[in-house]
């Protein structure tokens, strides 16, 4: 069996052995035991280990500090733990620079925020005009829980930066003009500059990690079908998702041709996509389909439902779980209806994972399920399960692992 592992090394194309490597592509940008790979720009706040934390200390009278990462990045998914002393606003720094490209130069770029202000999570331009995500797209929220370490994803692909907090989506951003001036930086950990008489203060960031989505490729451009084929009723919309919409009379499962298929084959792969069901929608993401006549005997299918009001245990028929296998979800990760999940497909020879929602729910080896006989290169598909099942399709894109 190949393991997963393997697709770390080809995503770092070798460049960081020394990083810890989860499976699906993670690395830890903080090594646990000191700042390597680490340096502070402006300002003179400091930073130490403590723990499996990085805690940042406020220095009266000291402008903004940043600790930053001296590789750069511009297409990735990062997600970290941090927890705030009330009284300070932090950030997280993502694809910035140094004015005039000097050590000691202003940082400038999206700042994904920290604070306890009812706008965590919202992208704001620091030394780079301000805030980003708009004014009426800034909707107050008490996502960010005081006093307790909260979980933060952004993904940042292309023009786009989408913003989690604690599994709630914050800010799903398209920013021409900042990706134009910044489509790559540093990473940078924010200690917020304070006025004379007040702190210190502290935040603690620990779990960073990123996965590199830099040699992804998108299977859907937003405009039209090219690159897939079908007979249903798939609709572009104008915030360039996709819509399976079921014309009146079509229902069930079993029209093959109605589902999406990609033209082409793929072997060893992650697949990256986001959807959204209506109430009880159900849908699935098929892959290694030999057949596009007969998927469910000659592919592999994860299945897509709204499990959002389940309770109990999970099968293999519920949202996440891999059909056909007994595998189920670990973990009920279901976004309820009409709000996007995101969904990432890995599989490698035998091996199989699944992660929604920023979290593994499923991991198997198909030599040890009933599907150890099926395909191990085929077609993509999704799937059109009749009326009323209305989902959405967007972001989907993909990276082929080859050895």
């Amino acid at each position: 069996m190949k393991r997963i592992c393997l697709l770390a090394c080809l995503l770092l194309g070798f460049t960081s052995v020394t990083s810890a490597q989860d499976a699906g592509g993670f690395i830890d940008l903080f090594n646990g035991k000191d700042l390597s790979g680490w340096t502070q720009r402006n300002g003179t706040a400091t930073y130490r280990v403590e723990g499996d934390s990085i805690v940042g200390k406020t220095n009266e009278g000291s402008p903004n500090s940043f600790l930053c990462t001296d590789t750069l990045y511009g297409d990735f998914e990062l997600s970290f733990d941090v927890k705030v002393d009330t009284a300070l606003n932090s950030g997280v720094q993502i694809r910035s620079q140094s004015e005039g490209s000097k050590p000691d130069g202003r940082v400038n770029g999206p700042q994904v925020e920290i604070s306890l202000d009812k706008m965590a999570g919202y992208v704001y331009g620091e030394s780079a005009g301000g805030w980003m995500t708009p004014d009426s797209d800034r909707t107050p929220h008490d996502t960010f829980q005081d006093g307790e370490w909260n979980s933060y994803r952004v993904v940042a692909f292309g023009n786009r930066i989408e913003t989690w907090i604690n599994g709630t989506q914050i800010s799903d951003l398209i920013h021409e003009e900042r990706y134009k001036s910044h489509p790559k930086g540093f990473i940078g950990l924010q200690v917020h500059g304070i006025g004379k008489g007040q702190g210190p203060y502290e935040v603690r960031w620990r779990n960073l990690k990123l996965r590199d989505l830099s040699k992804f490729t998108s299977l859907f451009n937003g405009r039209d079908l090219s690159g897939w084929k079908t007979a249903g009723n798939w609709i572009v919309q104008d915030d360039r998702s996709l819509l399976i919409q079921p014309r009146d009379g079509e229902q069930g499962w079993s029209r093959w041709d109605a589902y999406l298929w990609s033209e082409r084959k793929y072997q060893d792969f992650v697949l990256d996509l986001e959807y959204a069901y209506p109430p009880g929608g159900n849908s699935g993401v098929y892959f290694r389909v030999g057949d596009r006549n007969d998927p469910v005997n000659k592919g592999i299918e994860v299945q897509i439902l709204d499990s959002s009001a389940k309770e109990g245990s999970l099968t293999s028929h519920d949202h996440g779980g891999v059909v056909g296998t007994k595998s189920a979800a670990s973990k009920n990760m279901s976004q309820p209806p009409g709000v996007w999940n995101r969904m990432v497909v890995t599989c490698i020879g035998t091996d199989v994972e699944v992660e929604l929602n920023g979290e593994s729910i499923v991991h198997c080896d198909l030599d040890e399920t009933p599907m150890k006989d099926r395909p191990l290169t085929g077609y993509i598909g999704f799937q059109d399960h009749g009326q009323p099942n209305n989902l959405k399709f967007r972001n989907i894109r993909i990276l082929e692992v080859t050895e």
